[in-house]
């Protein structure tokens, strides 16, 4: 494992990591290095090379532009209340001013719809089936969302957890015990013109990896070391940011980092995020430390403060 210092100079940019790099077996990985670095220093960086198809992308934001410009009678036909999940607030379709991530914002002027792995329905949380519109109310919009999860789930998450293993000075094949059947929150977000906004939090998986409509002028930023930075949208990239679980697994060792949407551009902006947990019965034994931690308790917590005590997500209510 690298022993670095974390650095009290300001961050200007966020680092830009190859995936098809960090999938090199290499005894002597630079890619591997600047990936401990990131995930040390700011827990934030972009991802490179990682091999989805630009097509896919381009189909789901637009299907999902396409969804949220619906009448709003049509959008809550999908909501929470007609989810069969538990939480039935991990899936479906959220109005604006229907998210709680910060008391500072309060509300968050946003439309979400929110899906997973479709499963067959189970008494275990944040598992069982998707409802979303078919192709005569939203064309596209479920087979795009469900064929870039896909090239996601596949290309991205194992590789990115293989290099995170290594990073840590682990057997490339560490995590895999424990994401044999994965946890995904998978969401597409629409934040309208002149004051879309989401509120200070952190993310509270292991990673998420974050697609961006490519637009001219960053919404999205990001606290490092004492300020908080734009983080545009670069061409061919995602942004990865590490969660609260991977915090607490490597005992603070990598961190999760607060960031916050304030969009202000005259168009609208559609992100999709994937938020990549565990498999839900999994317990966490932090890294040189005492003790064990429920995946599933992390989650269901963390939904309670967001839905529920509107606490915030994350560590939001630790945010200034």
């Amino acid at each position: 494992m690298v022993s670095v210092e974390r650095g009290k100079n300001q961050m200007e940019h966020l680092p830009i990591i190859s995936l098809s790099e960090l999938a090199k077996e290499d005894l002597d990985n630079q890619e591997i290095k600047k990936l401990y670095n990131a995930c040390y220093e700011c827990g934030f960086f972009y991802l490179k090379d990682h091999g989805v198809s630009t097509s896919a992308i381009e189909q789901t934001i637009d299907a999902s532009k396409n969804f949220f410009h619906l009448p709003e009678s049509i959008k809550g036909n999908y909501g929470h209340d007609m989810q069969k999940v538990y939480p039935p607030t991990s899936r479906g379709y959220v109005p604006l001013h229907g998210e709680y991530l910060h008391e500072e914002i309060g509300f968050d002027p946003k439309e979400v719809f929110d899906l997973g792995l479709d499963k067959p329905l189970s008494d275990k949380p944040f598992t069982g089936p998707n409802i979303l519109p078919d192709d005569t109310v939203a064309p596209g919009f479920a087979t795009s969302h469900y064929n870039l999860q896909q090239e996601i789930i596949t290309k991205v998450v194992p590789k990115l957890l293989r290099a995170i293993a290594l990073a840590l000075g682990l057997e490339a094949t560490w995590f895999d015990q424990y994401f044999n059947d994965l946890i995904l929150i998978h969401r597409t977000i629409y934040y309208p013109e002149n004051g879309g906004k989401a509120g200070k939090h952190t993310d509270n998986g292991i990673f998420t990896v974050l697609i961006q409509e490519q637009l001219p002028h960053p919404s999205l930023r990001v606290h490092t070391k004492d300020s908080w930075i734009d983080v545009p949208c670069l061409e061919n990239t995602f942004i990865i940011n590490l969660g609260d679980m991977l915090q607490m697994w490597t005992n603070g060792l990598f961190v999760s980092t607060p960031h916050e949407v304030i969009h202000e551009l005259s168009a609208s902006r559609i992100s999709i995020p994937f938020f990549i947990y565990p498999n839900i019965d999994t317990i966490i034994e932090p890294f040189g430390k005492t003790g064990k931690i429920s995946s599933q308790e992390v989650m269901l917590k963390n939904f309670e403060s967001i839905w529920v005590t509107h606490k915030g997500a994350g560590r939001a209510q630790e945010l200034k």
